[in-house]
């Protein structure tokens, strides 16, 4: 059975395998070039000008221009998982169902669960092995910044478990959702959808995975300018407000108390700024930020929920298809 699966379904297997092959090769070599023109235009030793910085300027328009293309082959890290949800997942058990081929299969010597669990799984292994193999080169495209110091937090869809368990959700999902709808095209679009709203859900919970830490807010209004007080790699996710005493602010008194300040003289004082307006009224503004060393945390916290989700709709799945009509 599994050797009739794989023969089965062997041009999607192998397109999986040659495409993440075939990427990972690319986004290897890309992240190596661009590095590597940068350093042969000089970029980064560049010597402004005495009045002006515009040569350096040119010179890293000129890398941008040269190298900016490439980044489209870490860009696609982002769609192909749900591409491979709606191609790959949305027809595996609907073509069956929509053709009558599984009467054939079902009339053998087979239960029902057993040849939908070897079809997935077969799968569903073979997605896993090229998100392993892509996994490890995402994370090249930092040298698209041209900063020196990048929160990992920048590649984070791109790279690791969380790329990883993206693709087997992606899988499971579909699948699902085809068996569910019994059209190709039903499990096509329907696992499209759930991937694409799942992935912003968890997109926009990331930032609370864990409690925020928090810096002072850099003031800089005036002679009184403070400067960032937090990590060069930290992920920044906003800003926070609390009274004297540590209790949150509401977010809309602390834009209520700035904007009497920018609209008031006192923003030209030269013995004042937004931060000390902001504690004589009882608030002080904060930097909420993620260390980059919660990084390896997040990933696998998000690895876990992917991969919960994933085991889900194997199992709904696995009941669909023994309970429905033959």
């Amino acid at each position: 059975m599994i050797w009739l699966t794989v023969r089965q379904y062997r041009m999607q297997i192998a397109a999986m395998l040659v495409i993440a092959a075939l990427l990972a090769i690319g986004m290897a070599f890309a992240a190596d070039y661009v590095a590597r023109v940068r350093a042969e235009l000089g970029v980064d030793t560049c010597v402004p000008l005495p009045n002006s910085n515009v040569n350096c300027f040119q010179l890293d328009n000129e890398w941008r221009q040269r190298t900016g293309s490439l980044n489209y082959l870490f860009y696609s890290l982002y769609a192909l998982p749900g591409l491979i949800a709606s191609y790959v997942g949305g027809p595996l058990f609907a073509v069956e169902f929509e053709r009558g081929t599984h009467r054939f299969a079902w009339t053998q010597n087979i239960s029902r669960v057993r040849w939908a669990a070897l079809k997935l799984g077969v799968v569903l292994l073979v997605a896993l092995v090229a998100a392993i193999v892509l996994a490890p080169f995402g994370a090249g495209q930092k040298v698209f910044s041209g900063r020196n110091i990048v929160s990992p937090f920048e590649t984070f869809e791109l790279q690791g478990l969380a790329l990883v368990s993206y693709f087997v959700f992606g899988i499971a999902a579909g699948a699902f959702f085809g068996a569910w709808s019994r059209r190709i095209l039903g499990g096509m679009l329907l696992g499209l959808l759930v991937f694409g709203v799942v992935r912003a859900g968890v997109h926009n919970l990331r930032p609370m995975y864990q409690e925020p830490a928090t810096a002072p807010y850099p003031y800089s209004n005036g002679p009184l300018q403070t400067s960032f007080d937090l990590p060069p790699d930290a992920w920044i996710i906003g800003d926070a407000a609390i009274d004297l005493e540590g209790r949150p602010v509401a977010k809309e008194r602390l834009n209520s108390l700035l904007r009497e300040y920018f609209a008031s003289p006192r923003r030209f004082s030269p013995s004042s700024n937004d931060g000390t307006f902001l504690r004589e009224n009882g608030v002080i503004r904060l930097l909420a930020y993620q260390p980059a060393d919660r990084f390896w945390t997040f990933q696998a916290m998000e690895a876990a929920i992917f991969t919960g989700l994933a085991a889900l709709f194997a199992i709904l799945t696995l009941w669909r298809v023994r309970n429905r009509d033959a």
